[in-house]
């Protein structure tokens, strides 16, 4: 059976799908089946979910877990989209007071500090629809640059703690990999590199082998072909997760927001 297949017992009354089968719709996992298969119900119902203040997310208690950006790159063309992007440029992650942080990023939530997948998220969206935010895709740029690992990559958050060099992940570089597309070419090389060396360690878990399956083709990585086909052979893919299921039609259909001419 096909991830759509998988998916479409899943799809809730409501038109979108929640992160786990019987769960209330949401926006992130909403988004991704809406990019993952140009899905109109799915893209209906983010439209009608939008925050006035233009912003997408799950609000628990005082708590906004905001995914603007991606409903951003799921929503058509439109004054949706716009807000959307509206908002997406006046969030800015809060670094603290050390004048040696330079860039800033995306918080997970409004108010925290940025971190690497939204930042990503955040960075994919105004390049591809809003390449004129310069300010703000600079800056995202300047974190990349800031967190990379030692040995290149990222993880969530710090390079360093406490003094202990901290190694990459294979999700978030895999993310921030696509999310830079051909900007800044000595990151994304040395990124490459250690995807190339790292992506089997973590082949078990099936978002970081489909994200570094989608990551080392757009990259043109001579592991792509051993990527994906250790993806065809996984026995997890009649996974519950809604993300990872998105995740897995992007990497076997050679599609996603990063793939837009």
């Amino acid at each position: 059976m096909t991830e759509r297949g998988y998916l479409a017992a899943r799809r809730n009354d409501d038109g979108g799908f929640g992160p786990v089968a019987g769960a209330s719709s949401e926006a992130e996992a909403t988004a991704l089946v809406a990019l993952a298969f140009d899905d109109a119900p799915a893209r209906a119902w983010i439209m009608a979910n939008q925050r006035e203040d233009g912003s997408l997310g799950l609000k628990v208690g005082s708590v906004f877990r905001d995914v603007t950006p991606l409903g951003a790159l799921a929503l058509p063309p439109g004054p949706e989209r716009e807000r959307a992007l509206d908002t997406l440029t006046g969030v800015v992650g809060r670094n603290g007071s050390d004048p040696a942080v330079a860039a800033f990023g995306w918080p997970w939530t409004k108010g925290a500090h940025g971190w690497t997948e939204p930042t990503a998220w955040g960075l994919l969206a105004l390049r591809l629809l809003r390449p004129t935010a310069a300010d703000r895709i600079d800056d995202a740029l300047a974190v990349f640059r800031e967190r990379e690992c030692v040995r290149g990559g990222w993880n969530y958050g710090s390079r360093v703690t406490l003094g202990v060099e901290l190694r990459p992940y294979v999700q978030t570089t895999a993310l921030a990999l696509l999310a830079l597309g051909d900007a800044e070419s000595d990151l994304s090389d040395r990124a490459t590199t250690e995807l190339e060396r790292s992506w089997f360690g973590e082949s078990e878990g099936l978002l970081s082998l489909a994200t570094a399956t989608c990551a080392l083709r757009a990259r043109g990585s001579r592991e792509a072909d051993a990527a994906a086909s250790a993806l065809r052979r996984s026995p997890h893919r009649d996974t519950g997760d809604t993300v990872t299921l998105a995740w897995v039609a992007f990497a076997t259909d050679d599609s996603g927001p990063w793939s837009r001419p």
